[in-house]
């Protein structure tokens, strides 16, 4: 498969990508030591819990970000309505 290079921004977001999921491992370990200790009515045991899922959610979408765009039709390429359609 032949991919476009990624530019500095999207290079960026892969690092951060990279970066919130390995901040998901020491979050997802607090969390069940807490529910292992407190319980999940101590309020810190939820909060470790969205920080998890918070995490996961900037990884997947900085992930997606950083993907390269897929090329461009060229310009000169227009749909004439007269000519039918081939599905």
């Amino acid at each position: 498969m032949n991919q476009n290079p990624r530019h500095i921004g999207q290079k960026f977001a892969l690092a951060t990508a990279i970066f919130c999921a390995l901040m998901m491992i020491p979050a997802l370990v607090a969390f069940v030591w807490l529910w292992q200790s407190r319980g999940l009515a101590d309020t810190w045991t939820p909060s470790l819990l969205a920080t998890v899922g918070f995490f996961g959610c900037c990884a997947g979408v900085l992930y997606t970000m950083s993907r390269p765009q897929p090329p461009l039709p060229p310009e000169a390429a227009t749909v004439d309505p007269e000519k039918p359609q081939i599905s």
